[in-house]
């Protein structure tokens, strides 16, 4: 696993307080080797800063304002604090909730979730910093309050088939858009679209490889897509010891043991499956109640030896210990902090 260091994360909050008590900004957050946390002062980012992504080309860090009127925001940092790096942009469309960076740092993807769209924005101090490119969408699924619409949930580069894959939760498809031709272009082809099995409301997900795993809020199960056959294989329950409250599944994360993290928001958890790529299956091996309510958000440490959980509603951060493949196994602290939705790892 290699040696041991301490991580630096920032956290996402909402300013808002429709979940949680309403935070004053981000805030930095240190997890040394042996799972201590430091907690740093909130920084004021603008409003209801809800994630937060870091470039790994330039560490820029981007934010997406999850407001009616979607804006991104752009900022370097110095030491525990964060200065202005570009202008702050409008999405052209509602609540943005997730924003990724190209592989060179220089575009951001954000996607907008009752806005039906992924728009493109320059990560960059001399570019317009409102939407350069946008895709729409369109669509639907059987469940009716959920999914009268399209639900852009998470933008993730796939940087080895040179495409950007967005769960639609509203449609229960994966949406795949080429990057080729960016930054003239940006087209959105729905024949390249992976269809999930219906009322499943991909969320979030990851990539293992020629595979991608969702997390379906809606039914409670993590879907196994072959991404060069564009096609869901199979999908699997995260665990049936909870009455579901539909709020389902959450975020994801993949260790490098081969463990699918999950955070379960009905069972107020964080769920373990192993994933099997021979066989493309994924078993559930361990399920750990984070102690707090509606995990939104989760992350790893770089030596992965803790999963923090954010967990909105109830002004907390769980940080989970790991075994060496990243089986959750046990809550080792937890941060008190207000409404916290996201955390970035720097």
């Amino acid at each position: 696993m290699g040696e041991s260091t301490s991580t630096r994360f920032w956290v996402g909050a909402s300013t808002v307080g429709a979940l949680g008590t309403a935070a004053r900004g981000i805030r930095s957050l240190d997890l040394a080797a042996d799972g201590t946390a430091t907690l740093g002062e909130p920084v004021d980012v603008g409003p209801n800063p809800m994630f937060l992504a870091v470039s790994p080309a330039t560490g820029v860090l981007g934010i997406v304002h999850e407001l009616a009127d979607g804006l991104v925001s752009t900022w370097t940092f110095e030491g525990d604090a964060v200065t202005p790096f570009g202008l702050v942009g409008s999405t052209g469309a509602a609540d943005p909730c997730h924003l990724a960076f190209d592989e060179a740092g220089g575009l951001i993807f954000a996607a907008n979730y009752s806005g039906a769209r992924v728009s493109v924005h320059h990560a960059a101090p001399d570019a317009p910093a409102d939407a350069a490119l946008t895709a729409d969408f369109t669509g639907a699924g059987p469940n009716h309050e959920r999914q009268e619409s399209s639900h852009p949930h998470q933008a993730v580069v796939d940087s080895a088939r040179d495409q950007l894959l967005v769960p639609d939760l509203g449609s229960d498809r994966v949406r795949v858009l080429a990057l080729d031709a960016l930054p003239e272009a940006f087209d959105h082809d729905g024949s390249r679209d992976i269809v999930v099995h219906a009322g499943a409301g991909p969320r979030h997900l990851v990539i293992a490889g020629d595979l991608a795993i969702t997390a379906n809020e809606l039914d409670r199960t993590a879907s196994i897509i072959d991404l060069a056959e564009r096609r869901e294989i199979a999908w699997f329950p995260i665990g049936d010891d909870v009455e579901p409250r539909g709020l389902g599944c959450s975020a994801i994360k993949l260790t490098r043991g081969g463990i699918v993290l999950i955070g379960d928001r009905d069972a107020d958890s964080l769920r373990g499956l192993r994933l099997d790529i021979e066989a493309r299956t994924l078993e559930l091996v361990a399920t750990v109640a984070t102690g707090g309510r509606h995990p939104r958000d989760l992350e790893l440490t770089h030596d992965e030896r803790f999963a923090l959980v954010a967990d909105q509603g109830s002004d907390s951060i769980a940080v989970i210990a790991l075994d060496p493949i990243g089986i959750p196994t046990s809550v080792v602290g937890v941060v008190e902090t207000p409404a916290p939705a996201c955390l970035a790892r720097v």
